[in-house]
């Protein structure tokens, strides 16, 4: 505790610093913690801060020279011990405090601290005086820059957040000056060394007027949809969406990020769909990747049951990790599949399908011998069924199972990705999403970077290779990523 009777302007910092870190391991603390725990952490705060104050009283020299404190000064330290003093027997009779009523015992030990410290006597002219003002006030007037939080940000006019560094420095150095001159550490102080440390404060002022964002070039947005209040997104029909070669010899990957931030709110739906083709008119084809029942990601996905393309039925692999924990985070889901099998196994000509999780296989994997059990895409083709995002559509062109939340890079792969591949893409070092690849059908960001889209210019998106997608309803917008919401 020595260093509170050296530092000027610092000590009480530091005690801040202490017992505020104190105080937040306190008020974070898991509910399931004993309140007796909880009691001796407040007595052991209080305690502390009186040993500090106490510290403080008993060291510190007291007369009349400079650097000496006042006999009046130990009155300051006393009447804060006295008032730490009731609140500490109060706490040892088993009252519990609450969070308001700690922190103003802690913010009344650092006023104290501060007033017993601004008491001290210095022998200073007073010219030395009007130096220590001016320094002052020059860091006052920086870091109010500092702490004035609209003027930092990614946005364009703002500085860069990791600049506060440089002004709280310049602040630093001219507080530190203004200290040396008040102790004594400086004798001979000049106009010279004032107008060279101004100047350098200038400098670092300068350097971060001069880092301020130009534009809005490296601000990303996200695009919201909100499904439980209508909205969706209508990719319109195509061929490409379903079928991935010749019949009994298909492959196909669907890969996406999603952060779900409302699950569906339709009385008797579990189901949240992100992507789906799927129509059961009049018997099942396509395939649809939905979260199910708050938490189990999962792809269903159309096949043949029987020989001779009979009975039609769906697989659905998936994996839950536990209750609610897509919600409020990006995760990013993939399903691969082959007809012919899934390399990677010890009988690969068995494994049908299985899912991906943020790069890592998990869950359920389609594992069969009868080579006849193949997708089916037949009446989503029939029926010229329309992709949809966010929802899918009953027989009768109804909107159920959807949710309110963001999804971003879609790719639809006419091709079994590898696991290293996801992994990649996982990892944001996509490989293959060109516009010339053919494998990849389509590719949509749902994700730009700049001034924030407007509904009238992104109304409409077009994929990587041309295909459309529609904004249905007014519930959406685009978000800046640093505002969603990510639980990972």
């Amino acid at each position: 505790m020595k260093c509170l009777t050296n530092k000027w302007r610092e000590g009480a910092m530091l005690l801040s610093f202490l017992l505020i870190s104190s105080l937040a391991g306190i008020f974070t603390a898991c509910d399931d913690i004993e309140d007796e725990y909880i009691t001796d952490t407040q007595l052991s705060i209080l305690q502390e801060s009186r040993t500090s104050l106490n510290y403080l009283l008993k060291n510190s020299t007291y007369g009349t020279a400079p650097g000496t404190y006042p006999e009046t000064g130990k009155d300051i330290l006393n009447a804060a011990i006295a008032e730490l003093d009731a609140l500490i027997t109060r706490v040892e009779a088993g009252e519990e405090l609450d969070e308001t009523t700690l922190e103003a015992a802690v913010a009344k030990v650092n006023q104290a601290i501060d007033e017993f410290k601004n008491s001290k006597y210095y022998n200073l002219s007073p010219e030395a005086q009007q130096y220590i003002n001016n320094l002052l006030a020059k860091a006052d007037e920086i870091l109010a820059i500092v702490n004035d939080e609209t003027k930092w940000g990614n946005h364009q006019g703002q500085y860069p957040v990791e600049n506060k560094s440089v002004l709280e420095s310049a602040a630093k150095d001219l507080e530190s000056l203004a200290e040396r001159i008040k102790s004594g550490s400086i004798t001979d102080m000049t106009q010279e060394i004032y107008d060279e440390a101004i100047a350098a404060a200038d400098k670092k002022v300068e350097e971060v007027e001069d880092s301020a964002w130009p534009d809005n070039s490296q601000i990303t947005w996200n695009l919201f949809v909100d499904g439980n209040a209508g909205s969706y997104i209508d990719f319109g029909y195509s061929e490409d969406y379903v079928k991935f070669g010749e019949d009994d010899n298909q492959a196909f990957t669907i890969e996406l990020w999603v952060n779900i931030k409302e699950y569906c709110n339709k009385q008797g739906e579990d189901n949240c769909t992100f992507l789906s083709t799927m129509t059961n008119d009049p018997y099942w084809s396509g395939w649809r990747a939905q979260d199910r029942t708050k938490g189990l990601l999962r792809t269903m996905v159309a096949h043949w049951q029987d020989n001779n393309h009979t009975n039609p039925q769906e697989w659905e692999p998936g994996w839950k990790k536990s209750d609610n924990w897509t919600k409020d985070r990006w995760t990013h889901y993939a399903f691969l599949f082959r007809d012919k099998g899934l390399p990677g196994f010890d009988t690969p000509t068995d494994v049908k399908c299985y899912s991906m999780i943020d790069g890592t296989r998990q869950g359920e994997v389609i594992r069969v011998g009868e080579s006849w059990r193949t997708y089916i895409n037949k009446q989503s083709i029939a029926n010229q069924i329309k992709m949809t995002g966010f929802c899918m559509m009953d027989n009768n062109g109804n909107r159920n199972e959807w949710f309110s939340g963001y999804i971003k890079k879609i790719r639809i792969w006419k091709t079994n990705r590898t696991e290293n591949q996801v992994y990649a893409s996982y990892m944001g070092n996509e490989e293959g999403v060109s516009a010339d690849n053919p494998n990849l059908v389509e590719a949509w960001d749902f994700e730009v970077k700049g001034d924030q889209p407007t509904q009238s210019a992104t109304r409409t998106i077009t994929g990587l290779k041309g295909h459309t997608a529609t904004l249905v309803g007014d519930n959406w917008q685009w978000i800046e990523s640093t505002d969603i919401t990510d639980n990972k």
